[in-house]
Formats: C-alpha cells, sequence, structure tokens
C-alpha cells in the first residue's frame, strides 16, 4: 500500500514508518521541515499542495506533534486553546476532508486524539476536549465516509522510553501497534487506545 505519514519523524511517526516499511509498504514521510515531502499541515494551500504532490493513496496517518500548549487555567488565554484547535482538531479533519478527493477507494485515514480527554491533570485543559472532539469526529464522519474509505483514531498516552511503560504510559512503539491494526483492520469509527493497563470507556 502507499501510505502517506504526517509526521513521520516524530517520535510515534518514526516508529509507525518502520513498522510499515518492515510490512513491504510503500511509505512518504510528510513533515513541516523534513520528509519526503515538506508541507504545513496547519495551511490549506500547502496541503493542497502536499496531496498534489503525493498523488493517490491508500492511507493516511496523522501522528504530527506539537499539537496544543499546557498551561494552568488561570493562565490560558483565548490564542492558546485557538492554537490548539487549529491544530490538534481542524488540521486533522482538513486532511480527511482534502485528503478524500486522492485516496483509493477502499483507503483509511488515522488520526492521533489523546488520553487527557478522560485522564486530564491541571495544564491539560486547553489539549483533553480538543482530543474528544477528535474522537467525536471520527465517530460521527466514518459512517458518511464514500468508497468504502475508513476512519479511525489512535488514543495514546504519553509516550516514555522502553522500560519506563506502566499504567498511563507507554512507548512509541506499543503505540505505532494500533496504528497499524487501524491500516490493516476492516473497522471504521473506532477509537484505538493505547493507555497502558488503564481501564477506559470503549475501544
Amino acid at each position: 500500500m502507499k501510505i502517506i505519514i504526517i509526521g513521520a519523524s516524530g517520535r510515534i511517526g518514526s516508529k509507525v514508518k518502520e513498522a510499515l516499511l518492515v510490512k513491504g509498504h510503500e511509505v512518504i514521510r510528510v513533515g513541516s521541515r523534513s520528509g519526503d515531502i515538506v508541507a504545513d499541515y496547519t495551511n490549506e494551500q500547502s496541503v493542497y499542495e502536499m496531496f498534489g504532490q503525493a498523488g493517490e493513496f491508500d492511507a493516511l496517518i496523522s501522528v504530527a506533534g506539537g499539537d496544543s500548549r499546557f498551561k494552568r487555567y488561570a493562565d490560558l488565554t483565548d490564542d492558546d486553546f485557538l492554537f490548539g484547535f487549529e491544530r490538534k482538531f481542524l488540521s486533522q479533519v482538513r486532511l480527511v476532508r482534502l485528503g478524500e478527493g486522492c485516496a483509493r477507494d477502499n483507503a483509511s485515514f488515522t488520526l492521533t486524539s489523546g488520553f487527557l480527554s478522560h485522564y486530564p491533570n491541571e495544564a491539560s485543559i486547553a489539549t483533553g476536549p480538543l482530543n474528544s472532539m477528535v474522537d467525536t469526529f471520527v465517530s460521527n464522519a466514518a459512517p458518511v465516509m464514500p468508497r468504502n474509505i475508513r476512519l479511525n483514531v489512535v488514543s495514546p498516552a504519553p509516550i516514555v522510553e522502553p522500560g519506563h511503560e506502566r499504567k498511563g504510559l507507554v512507548t512509541a512503539a506499543q503505540t505505532a501497534e494500533r496504528y497499524v491494526d487501524a491500516l490493516e483492520g476492516s473497522f471504521t469509527g473506532k477509537v484505538l487506545r493505547v493507555w497502558g493497563g488503564l481501564p477506559h470507556s470503549f475501544d
């Protein structure tokens, strides 16, 4: 399969790339500063141009990082919420909306949310609600996607180095496995949680 990875040079993205290359897939790495294609996923024109360069594809995986701000509630401003909304939510929706025309029949999109929607901390007020928005977009939009295109989301806990994983902490390699599951499965509209043993409400 021909697979676009947004954020392929990041901690999770690099592990997703490795897992897909081992399986013999063609991977197109997209990053803001380096990759097979350099593009700003927060800019609509740049995303248009990225899809024009990539051409038809079988799957897109979005694992771009640095997508929200962590501050105490009292220190948050409108700009902090808008920053996260643009990067965490709207930019991922844009990838699906603009990418649909280049996606082949039976293609898949896999987005990223996060466990702070269910396990908040004092600095996650401008992050957790956006994770929930991504999850809800996927569950709402998946049933109306055309041409058997599938749409799922991976929700990881914070990433740690191997040997430090425990409840609420996972490795990048563990998280990458769930993106591969979303790619190779036949399901759609699902939230695939990687929470390091913590209980959760649904998969």
